[in-house]
Order: structure tokens, then C-alpha cells, then sequence
């Protein structure tokens, strides 16, 4: 399954990496996150429950970053785990632009499920990984405007900006692109 998409942020690219890159930012905006831990360099460890069509699940993912280019680009990969449920893996590409407005944010992403995800219908898998990643661009991007918590615009980053590693944005990516396409694999 691939998906590729792009989003319009009204961040430099510096600041739209550094928001990317929040351990908190990320956690905010991955359906269903219960915590994201850096477990090494450009490795994380991040535990999210999704209710896909009434079926409840628990996963673990490992994240790794690759071809780091702060803050133009990186290759997240992740493997995930979802017990009974099944597994996946994948790698999704992040690349930041700039534009007279802030930053274009392009991805692509590729995923592939095993087990019990494995046996749904890839049109309903594809659908619904693609409903998590645009879930979680739009929280992203709400949180970056401040419109979640009623803020001034860009204050969620300001706040947060010092406090993440570059690595966190790439996780936060592959994250949501594997809970997309396990979310789809469980309905």
C-alpha cells in the first residue's frame, strides 16, 4: 500500500522540523498514541490503541531514522506489532520546502500487514490508513496555528521547539502511516 500527499504549513522549514521532531507534538498528533520514548539514536519506541469497526488494539513500533538532512528531509522506517492482530512494516519519506508562505510538507509511504490485518480487503486496508495520516496532518497542522488549545498561532511550537530532536518528526510520520494502514487492515 503506498500513500503520498503534501500540506501547506505556515512555518519556516526550521520550525515546521523542530514541531515535527517534538516528542509532544507527536504524541498530540498520532491517533490513539500512548507514548513515544526515544529508546537510541534515531530509534523510538511508540505504543498507540486504535479502535478500527469496534476492534480495539494495543501496538508496538520500533522507529528508526534515516538519511537525516535537517530540515529538508529523512527516511522513517518502522515495524510494528499488533499481537493477534498482526503486524507491519514500512518506510515513509518526509521532505520540507520552503514556499512564500511557510513550508510545503510532501510524503510518501509504503506499508505491508501480515495476520489477522492481512485478511481484511486492501480497498477498506487502503482507506482507512489513509484516513489516519490525513488525522494526523490535520492535528498537526491545528497545532502548529494553536487552534487546538485556543492559542496564538504557532505558540504550541515556540513552546515545544527546544524541547524535541529532529528524529521525533520522522517517527511521528511513520507512526501515523502504520497506524493508517493496521487501523484498515482491522476493520
Amino acid at each position: 500500500m503506498d500513500v503520498q500527499g503534501k500540506r501547506n504549513i505556515p512555518l519556516t522549514p526550521a520550525q515546521t522540523w523542530e514541531a515535527l521532531n517534538a516528542t509532544q507534538m507527536l504524541k498530540a498528533c498520532i491517533p490513539g498514541c500512548e507514548s513515544v520514548t526515544q529508546t537510541g539514536d534515531g530509534q523510538f519506541e511508540v505504543v498507540q490503541v486504535l479502535d478500527i469497526a469496534g476492534y480495539k488494539t494495543r501496538f508496538s513500533s520500533t522507529l528508526t531514522l534515516e538519511d537525516v538532512d535537517p530540515p529538508h528531509s529523512y527516511v522513517l522506517r518502522f515495524e510494528g506489532n499488533g499481537g493477534n492482530a498482526g503486524f507491519g512494516i514500512g518506510r515513509a519519506l518526509i521532505a520540507l520546502q520552503p514556499t512564500d508562505g511557510g513550508t510545503q510538507m510532501n510524503y510518501q509511504a509504503s506499508a505491508e500487514v501480515g495476520g489477522a490485518i492481512a485478511q481484511m480487503g486492501q480497498g477498506a486496508v487502503d482507506q482507512a490508513v489513509k484516513g489516519l495520516i490525513e488525522d494526523f496532518f490535520n492535528r498537526f497542522e491545528r497545532n502548529v496555528r494553536g487552534e487546538a488549545a485556543g492559542q496564538a498561532p504557532g505558540s504550541m511550537v515556540e513552546r515545544l521547539w527546544f524541547m524535541m530532536p529532529p528524529w521525533a518528526w520522522a517517527i511521528s510520520t511513520l507512526v501515523a502511516v502504520f497506524i493508517l494502514y493496521w487501523g484498515v487492515m482491522q476493520s
